[in-house]
């Protein structure tokens, strides 16, 4: 106000600016009686302690998907690869997960249920969750529970998918955690995503060895953050590989995408995945041997739980 007083013609009678000054006053007033706010033609920019946030949304994000193993939910894997004749092959397969307790530690059976749309028949289906459960167990006993791509809730971290992952040490480990602990956040401002406030920030330069070799794809990628304003939470993350000449990130992301991690709000404010993809297709030196484009969905997120005793009678509710 003093700005804008300050730039008033001098030579103007102090009555006249006084009032000029009221009416200005009484808009502002009326404005804010009717619930109306203030808007501003440039994004806005929020000042912050970013380490803070960013550490913030990692121990949350955990200690949301910690609950993971509670749900019951389907999930979607699509990918996309060229075979040996360099045909580009597409496959699709859904999974049901259900949660079970296994030597006192809640884990889930990920069975397949259908293929390219055709569902597997009843005996198939009840072969898959004996299957997977005895894994479960075996896993659990060497204290060794992995499950590509399902998500699970591993120790510490935001659910993370395994794409590509072999014995060779071939693939990679893709999630939220890793950006978070290894990569430089800047440039905050508000934005909104399915209805919700959000605090958006810049990916720019991570860390330039990450640790292991699935995760070094780190060092040659940009991207956006997008962390709940309330929750604290990551909603959607996107990289892409870093521009060759610039290590700034671009304004926008390019149209194609490279990584995508979006999760939703259940009613009872749990955060859990909704789809996390990466397209590497033509990138396999940046992504350790991978050369494939997949992607996760996941739905129907439901609260389960049982106890598995005898897994050679385990029978569990078909959807």
């Amino acid at each position: 106000m003093s700005h804008i007083i300050g730039q008033c013609d001098s030579k103007q009678r102090p009555a006249l600016k006084l009032r000029r000054r009221f009416k200005t006053l009484a808009l502002v007033i009326s404005l804010g009686s009717l619930g109306l706010p203030l808007l501003s033609a440039y994004p806005q920019t929020v000042s912050l302690d970013i380490p803070l946030l960013i550490r913030d949304s990692d121990r949350l994000g955990t200690a949301m998907h910690s609950q993971l193993p509670e749900y019951t939910y389907l999930q979607a894997r699509l990918s996309r690869e060229f075979d040996q004749r360099g045909k580009l092959v597409e496959r699709v397969s859904e999974y049901e997960a259900y949660p079970i307790i296994v030597l006192g530690h809640h884990r889930h059976v990920i069975s397949l249920i259908s293929e390219d749309g055709a569902p597997v028949s009843p005996k198939r289906l009840k072969k898959e969750r004996r299957n997977a459960a005895k894994e479960i167990e075996a896993a659990e006993r060497a204290s060794a529970l992995q499950v590509s791509g399902a998500p699970t809730a591993s120790a510490g971290k935001y659910v993370t998918a395994g794409i590509g992952v072999n014995e060779a040490g071939d693939g990679v480990w893709i999630g939220v955690s890793q950006f978070l602990r290894h990569c430089r956040f800047d440039a905050p401002r508000h934005d909104q995503l399915a209805g919700r406030e959000m605090i958006a920030l810049n990916i720019g330069s991570c860390a330039s060895d990450p640790g292991a070799a699935r995760q070094r794809y780190l060092a040659g990628m940009v991207g956006i953050v997008w962390i709940d304003a309330e929750d604290k939470v990551v909603a959607r993350l996107e990289a892409w590989p870093a521009p060759a000449t610039e290590r700034e990130i671009p304004s926008a992301p390019p149209d194609a995408e490279t990584f995508v991690y979006e999760q939703m709000r259940l009613p009872n404010g749990l955060w859990v995945p909704k789809r996390i993809r990466l397209n590497a297709i033509g990138k396999a030196t940046l992504f350790n041997g991978t050369d494939k484009d997949m992607t996760f969905e996941f739905s129907r997120y439901q609260r389960f739980g049982t106890e598995v005793e005898d897994l050679q009678q385990m029978t569990l509710k078909s959807k």
